[in-house]
């Protein structure tokens, strides 16, 4: 990456955050697309489904 400081210019390293589409379906179904850094995919998953009341416990 260039950064320009004082009207100079150097080549630094930087770290970019990634972010990627989500989305849940539900027997084929498409409920909804979300954007989110990758990881951790089924903890999100679960917590949407539960806020969003699609399940009522993660037995469901």
């Amino acid at each position: 990456m260039a950064r320009w400081r004082g009207g100079e210019r150097s080549d630094e390293e930087d770290q970019v955050a990634a972010e990627e589409p989500l989305q849940l379906s539900l027997d084929g179904t498409p409920l909804s697309i979300v954007m989110r850094t990758p990881g951790n995919d089924l903890e999100l998953a679960l917590g949407l489904l539960l806020a969003e009341q699609v399940i009522r416990s993660l037995a469901d």
